[in-house]
């Protein structure tokens, strides 16, 4: 998806183009960001996507073909 984006962006100059680079490339770090810092609340957006968060080793479970098994954690260990 980003390399469509990207190359319906080209004809903008610049400025724009950065403008809306840097504006996705922001989005998507709220997106992950731990809500210590300001970013997705409740771990929503961790739970609608099944990204378990800041848990020390779940490398086992990559590549399944099942859903992890926890909810997300945050940097300070809270669960979602």
């Amino acid at each position: 998806m980003l390399n469509a984006l990207s190359k319906d962006l080209a004809p903008l100059d610049p400025k724009p183009r950065e403008f809306w680079t840097l504006l996705l490339r922001n989005t998507k770090e709220g997106y992950f960001r731990d809500p210590r810092y300001g970013g997705n609340a409740d771990l929503e957006f961790r739970i609608y996507i099944g990204f378990p968060g800041a848990r020390a080793n779940y490398y086992d479970w990559v590549g399944r073909a099942e859903a992890y098994p926890l909810s997300p954690v945050d940097i300070a260990g809270e669960r979602a």
